[in-house]
């Protein structure tokens, strides 16, 4: 008897300690607080090189985020890496992190009951939470794929193939012709692997960095021998939106932002009923963000699921009431990312004809764009989630072709129209969200959500269906302000002589004779002006198109340029950007044109124009924030305008505006004085 009761007692044992209440679980592990130490030299950090070293961000990601945060606050605590030791103390204990955030002072584990009730009860534990798992709804492919044929027009500058369709309907090929391609942006994208390396319209991609989140390697693509085992469909959804974003192959695929540069993420595991899980996505935006990536890309998303795993464990979900913007824990990351300046564009779901009905997290994020999808005649798609969200917001943002859009496949050279879902939307914007901070990098990710918004085809009645319409990125675009071609085309000519034309348009009138090439053959010491010629013109209201200007000869001198242009609103726009501290580089080997930076100083540039009737524009760099003051002199050294006279933080200044209007014609000095740092040159005033 008695041994039969110890055996009875064992398979109790047993069946108890395989029961899947008893088996782990993933957690959200949240600490109390971050090293002191840390802490400290965050503290003292005092220029952007500094906080770079102090949290792990890099410059880019600071510039980024200067554009939104005030300059003593471009970095904070929850910049900070989760403090190590507390890692250690779990490990100690027999609990590995997964995956760690440095936003939510957390990292996530696997917990049995036990760890979970030994974990929380750890001094510097301040809660622990179950990490959600989800599963996102596939659409099945489409039974009769439809057949996009490409009508280019002789004035494009790209063959589109069978993309032409998608791009044009949202008028990417009209930006397309300004020469605009998403230069300079970085796009984060967030997805379920990348096989870039082999498809033709992916393998010259600029990918500067990618990783793994559920591998943990810096390889998206499929693995053999991976564990756990890489489907092998595992990398085919990310190869795709990719390829949607900016994949290039004349004749076939030209997506919107072509030549911008990519950052990769893998967050999800998508094998057979595998639910996926929110802290890849969380720990993917972070490093991204991290990273400097300006545009996120996610056509993923998180909604109900299955009461049990595949293995009887009990998962944990939110609810439709919880689509509210600040209760998902994806939610909350995208929005932090938003708040840090990087413009999130994140897919609304395909559950319209589902129980759930509306978008999925973290579609619901406010201030980000989230994106629906219609068909090439701009029907709503009747999968395409819907809103509002919990707390009333309309949703989604924007709309774009989700129905059948010509996209790359795994396989080299392949290609299909067999897909469709907000996946497929969600990149075609943010490609072209890229466009946008391509031409006007200032822009803020609100600045831009409205510019789209603003501009779609339902702008005057949004719904909750479609959102303020289908995008139109041409109209949008110009809603900013004066654009200028990011990629102006350099020719030499027979006399060897350099041939540029680049693109002004506006919805204001642009000053013809205002249209002007500075060039310098001294690396940036020193500039000339070449004035630019109307020459193929795009909307003669306005005086928009094609502007070509020429660069004497200078055999086996490398040519350093921008482009100036003043429309009526007498606002200047220079290209690049931050011209003249940035600048075009031509080498003069090739027809290429690359972008350069000149060493940060202090710099105090020509006023333009000079001379100038009544008013002119005054820019310069500062290297270090200082008390900094401009002003106007006149021949006997008399102060006639004070511009500027406050404290100033480094990095190049907007146009200062002079209005010599009350002043007699003749010639005057301005003075910039910043600490140490002070110069001066002329200008001349003629009425």
């Amino acid at each position: 008897m008695d041994a039969r009761k110890t055996i009875f007692a064992l398979l109790l044992f047993v069946v108890s300690a395989t029961h899947p209440q008893d088996k782990p679980q993933k957690y959200w592990i949240y600490f109390r607080d971050k090293d002191e130490s840390a802490l400290r030299a965050l503290s003292a950090a005092g220029t952007v090189h500094e906080l770079s070293l102090a949290t792990g961000l890099t410059e880019r990601a600071l510039q980024r985020r200067a554009k939104v945060l005030p300059p003593a606050q471009l970095a904070s605590a929850s910049d900070l890496p989760v403090t190590q030791s507390y890692i250690d103390r779990l490990n100690a204990n027999g609990i590995a992190a997964i995956n760690t955030s440095r936003w939510f002072n957390a990292v996530s584990a696997m917990l049995t009951p036990a760890q979970a009730n030994q974990v929380e009860a750890l001094p510097f534990v301040d809660r622990i939470e179950l990490v959600r798992t989800f599963v996102r709804k596939e659409l099945p492919p489409i039974s009769a794929p439809i057949k996009k044929l490409s009508t280019p027009t002789t004035q494009d500058l790209h063959d589109y193939g069978p993309s032409l369709a998608q791009v044009a309907q949202i008028d990417v090929v009209a930006v397309h012709n300004l020469r605009i391609t998403g230069r300079g942006i970085l796009i984060g994208m967030l997805d379920s692997g990348f096989d870039w390396r082999v498809p033709e319209s992916e393998m010259n991609m600029d990918v500067i960095k990618e990783y793994d989140f559920v591998q943990h390697d810096s390889v998206t693509a499929n693995q053999p021998g991976n564990t756990p085992i890489d489907e092998s469909d595992q990398d085919e959804h990310g190869t795709l939106t990719l390829s949607l974003v900016g994949g290039y192959k004349e004749g076939q695929l030209v997506s919107p932002a072509f030549e911008s540069s990519f950052i990769l993420a893998k967050t999800e595991y998508v094998p057979s009923e595998t639910n996926i899980e929110e802290d890849n996505w969380v720990a993917g935006i972070e490093w991204e963000e991290q990273n400097g990536a300006d545009v996120v890309s996610s056509s993923l998303g998180y909604s109900q699921f299955d009461s049990l795993d595949a293995n009887g464990v009990p998962q944990h979900s939110y609810t439709t009431a919880d689509m509210n913007g600040r209760t998902a824990t994806t939610t909350k990351a995208a929005v932090m990312a938003a708040r840090l300046g990087v413009v999130v564009c994140n897919a609304m779901g395909n559950e319209a004809e589902t129980s759930w009905h509306i978008m999925i997290s973290p579609a619901d994020a406010d201030s980000i764009i989230s994106v629906g999808a219609v068909n090439i005649n701009g029907v709503y798609a009747s999968f395409s989630s819907v809103g509002p969200t919990a707390d009333g917001r309309t949703k989604p943002d924007v709309s774009a072709d989700g129905v059948g859009d010509y996209c790359t496949m795994r396989a080299f050279s392949k290609y299909s129209t067999g897909f469709q879902g907000t996946s497929l939307s969600t990149p075609l914007v943010a490609g072209s969200s890229a466009l946008i901070l391509s031409a006007h990098p200032g822009l803020t990710p609100i600045q831009v959500r409205d510019a789209l918004r603003n501009t779609a085809s339902r702008a005057g009645s949004p719904n909750d269906s479609l959102g303020w319409g289908v995008i139109d990125v041409y109209k949008a675009l110009l809603s900013t302000g004066l654009v200028l071609s990011t990629d102006p085309a350099v020719s030499v000519q027979q006399d060897g002589t350099i041939n540029v034309v680049a693109c002004a348009a506006s919805n204001a009138l642009i000053k013809k004779d205002s249209v002007k090439l500075f060039y310098s053959a001294d690396g940036g010491a020193s500039f000339s002006m070449a004035p630019m010629t109307l020459t193929d013109t795009i909307d003669a209201s306005t005086n928009s198109g094609s502007y070509s200007g020429t660069i004497p000869r200078f055999a086996g001198v490398k040519i350093q340029f921008y482009i100036f242009a003043v429309d009526t609103t007498n606002t200047p726009y220079t290209m690049p950007y931050h011209a003249p501290q940035h600048l075009f580089t031509f080498n003069g080997e090739d027809t290429s044109v690359g972008t350069t930076s000149l060493p940060s100083t202090f710099a105090l540039y020509q006023n333009y124009p000079n001379p100038f009737n009544s008013s002119t524009a005054i820019q310069y760099y500062l290297e270090k924030s200082n008390f900094t003051t401009l002003k106007i002199y006149d021949v006997l050294g008399r102060e006639v305008a004070t511009l500027v006279n406050e404290y100033q933080t480094a990095g190049l200044k907007s146009p200062v505006r002079f209005d010599g209007s009350p002043l007699a014609s003749g010639v005057y000095f301005y003075r910039l004085k910043s600490g140490e740092f002070s110069s001066v040159k002329k200008l001349v005033l003629l009425k």
